[in-house]
């Protein structure tokens, strides 16, 4: 299975976004918590017949980079 998760960090540190299923729903989050009730739900039963076809991800230049803090 292969789903993206749109994350956002607002002003007070808080993580918001949005977690993309293959078959066009979506899941909010509002914090850390919800977004990890939101992995715990997925259906992982899709496992290897599914991600097997897909192509690997190409990053393009419009999209940002990941930024990781050792902090």
């Amino acid at each position: 299975m292969r789903v993206i998760v749109e994350v956002y960090r607002e002003a007070g540190g808080r993580l918001t976004g949005a977690v993309h299923h293959p078959d066009g729903s979506r899941d909010a989050f509002a914090s850390t918590l919800d977004l990890l009730r939101v992995l715990e739900a997925l259906d992982l039963s899709r496992t290897a017949d599914s991600t097997a076809q897909l192509p690997p991800r190409i990053k393009t230049g419009s999209e940002p980079e990941s930024e990781v803090s050792d902090d």
